[in-house]
């Protein structure tokens, strides 16, 4: 699968700079570590940044959590918010991971117990609510972002190299340097 990614971004201001986003699963739950739901994630991640013209600039989807890296000029794109962006990307990863899990059988999980003390099951959750966004103004600190999303699987164990890692942009921005050299 390969994502559009853009990493020359001229213009800083108050209105056009990128957006570092961090949203995690609903109680933490290690979903993103089936390939197949990453799959779907980054799937949504091309839709959208397509259906809204905002630039891809780096991710990484980690078990239970996502980073993103997004950038518009408000000036072309004056309705769009990150709010927005977030919103959609969530709200149909989920509705379609439980689509997913609906036709595998494995839609309800149990979390509640009743009085009775048996467990019931609850509706699915993908997504906790929110998320954390951070603005970058300028190049140093969108480099800085870049490079922690790209070694955050290594800062954790998942992998000894960022190369190593299946689910992040890491691989585009080195397949783009190597065609150069």
């Amino acid at each position: 699968m390969r994502v559009k990614l853009h990493r020359s971004l001229s213009k800083y201001n108050e209105d056009s700079y990128a957006h570092f986003v961090t949203t995690r699963t609903y109680q933490s739950r290690p979903y993103f570590g089936n390939g197949g739901y990453c799959r779907l994630l980054v799937e949504q991640l091309e839709f959208y940044s397509e259906r809204y013209g905002f630039a891809l600039v780096g991710y990484v989807i980690m078990p239970d959590h996502f980073h993103l890296i997004v950038w518009w000029d408000v000036e072309d794109k004056p309705g769009l918010s990150i709010s927005r962006v977030m919103n959609s990307i969530k709200t149909m990863t989920a509705k379609r991971i439980k689509r997913y899990l609906s036709y595998d059988g494995g839609l309800a999980y149990t979390s509640r117990v009743t009085d009775v003390g048996h467990p019931t099951p609850s509706p699915f959750r993908l997504w906790q609510r929110g998320f954390y966004d951070f603005n970058i103004y300028g190049e140093d600190k969108l480099l800085e972002k870049l490079n922690y999303v790209h070694n955050n699987p290594v800062k954790v164990g998942l992998v000894a190299l960022p190369e190593e890692y299946e689910w992040s942009s890491w691989k585009c921005y080195c397949s783009e340097k190597m065609q150069r050299q």
